[in-house]
């Protein structure tokens, strides 16, 4: 057997190092929870933001029958909802309590479509946002505005940073 393999030399190496071996072991484990957690986020933005671009996330009030199987609409705050579709199973969860574990598991669990819904449409994009990042699918915002992500102002150079140039 290798002298370096012996119980005894493996006590002293294991007591050379003990300070490293106490950081490094809690770092590896905490790295380890934190893959793979359930509800952490995926951190691929660029997959994530190709719908929101292409406006394939949007599903208008009057769409909603398109959408085959079970829907679930999100309602995200306390617009109206008059205008909702009577055939879906609604639920209000506020905003700002999205990511809690029941809500996550809320729909995560729903077999089908769920539709994102508020009165403002920056805010049920916000929501969209955080929700698919988490790794979940067949997520949507209802929304009637198809326009909710275009750039409203022009664009104009700040004037005022550039060097002034003397001769």
């Amino acid at each position: 057997m290798n002298d370096q393999l012996k119980p005894d030399n493996l006590m002293k190496i294991v007591k050379k190092y003990i300070i490293v071996i106490a950081i490094a072991l809690p770092v590896l484990i905490l790295i380890t929870v934190k893959t793979f957690n359930a509800t952490g986020f995926k951190y691929d933005a660029k997959r994530w933001s190709i719908p929101s671009f292409n406006g394939s996330n949007l599903v208008s009030s009057s769409g909603i029958s398109a959408i085959q199987g079970n829907k679930l609409i999100v309602i995200l705050d306390s617009g109206s909802e008059e205008e909702l579709n009577k055939s879906a199973v609604t639920v209000r969860i506020p905003p700002n309590e999205i990511l809690e574990r029941k809500n996550l598991k809320l729909i995560r669990e729903h077999k089908g479509a769920v539709l994102l819904y508020s009165a403002d449409p920056s805010l049920s994009s916000r929501i969209w946002m955080l929700v698919s990042q988490t790794g979940l699918k067949n997520i949507y915002i209802l929304t009637d505005s198809k326009d909710n992500e275009i750039f409203k102002n022009k664009f104009r150079p700040d004037t005022l940073a550039r060097p002034e140039f003397t001769n």
